[in-house]
């Protein structure tokens, strides 16, 4: 397929998934919370608890970079240097490449895609880098239950790096949430190659397996695992799928269900991995 033709829209992934947090956990603000607390965590205007995207996607970004290498594919983890891969989404191997793009971009549009094309990484190519939009999109979480949603005070203390003992005096407290807080989640995949799925799919057996997200992650809080998740998605070179997406004002009729998550990302992790 030429690469212009892949600026079009032709195939859609959704994936959906409740995120549970097993543990405590917190997404701070950097100013003082609610209950006065030197540290708060981030509420929304009625006082629930925010689980933004930024964070989820960042994380998930974090993970996809961890396992691409176990998948052959490229991570180049913002560090062309340090990580042996070319990707202009480090700036320092940008200004190196510039030149040759611009002679791209001279070349026209389909000289310039595939220069970026071949100087991106795989985790960059779903994630998105300075000269290319994400493939993947994430929505903020949105809590499922509110019973849960209440905020705890805890205390903290400064540790002296060398004698391993509290410092006098540097004692302060921090907001958190409780642990079973669930929230929604979910993500859109635009045109995903089979490389995206993979490293996608194996980031999603990664998360319901447990992972951990937020701060204070090293002294145990954020621990959480996916579940209930469920793909969908649309083909839009398909006439009949294409007329329903494009005349369904309810959103749930708008994907048809891809079955099994588990064998629908096995799958694709199989053949990117032959």
């Amino acid at each position: 397929m030429p690469l212009l033709e892949e600026l079009k829209l032709s195939r859609r992934l959704q994936v959906s998934a409740e995120l549970e947090f097993d543990t405590a956990w917190r997404i701070g603000t950097g100013k003082e919370g609610q209950t006065s607390s030197d540290l708060g965590v981030m509420l929304d205007p009625l006082g629930r608890p925010v689980l933004p995207g930024s964070s989820i996607k960042g994380r998930l970004r974090a993970t996809c970079e961890g396992l691409a290498h176990a998948l052959g594919l490229r991570a180049c983890f913002l560090n062309s240097e340090a990580s042996g891969v070319g990707c202009v989404s480090d700036i320092s191997y940008h200004q190196r490449v510039r030149n040759h793009h611009s002679r791209a971009i001279e070349d026209g549009p389909q000289s310039l895609l595939a220069w970026i094309n071949d100087h991106t990484c795989d985790v960059c190519k779903l994630f998105g880098s300075p000269v290319r939009g994400a493939r993947l999109r994430c929505a903020d979480g949105q809590l499922k239950t509110t019973e849960m949603a209440i905020v705890q005070v805890r205390d903290g203390v400064v540790l002296d790096r060398d004698s391993h003992t509290a410092v006098p005096g540097l004692k302060y407290d921090y907001e958190v949430l409780p642990a079973q807080t669930v929230f929604v989640v979910c993500f859109d995949l635009d045109n995903p190659t089979q490389q995206d799925e993979a490293l996608f799919g194996a980031a999603l057996f990664e998360w319901a397996a447990g992972s951990s997200l937020g701060g204070f992650t090293s002294r145990g809080l954020g621990r959480f695992h996916l579940r209930n998740i469920q793909v969908r998605g649309v083909d839009l070179a398909d006439a009949k799928q294409r007329i329903a997406y494009l005349t369904a004002t309810d959103p749930s009729k708008r994907l048809r269900d891809l079955g099994d998550w588990q064998a629908y990302f096995t799958k694709a992790i199989e053949q990117a991995s032959k």
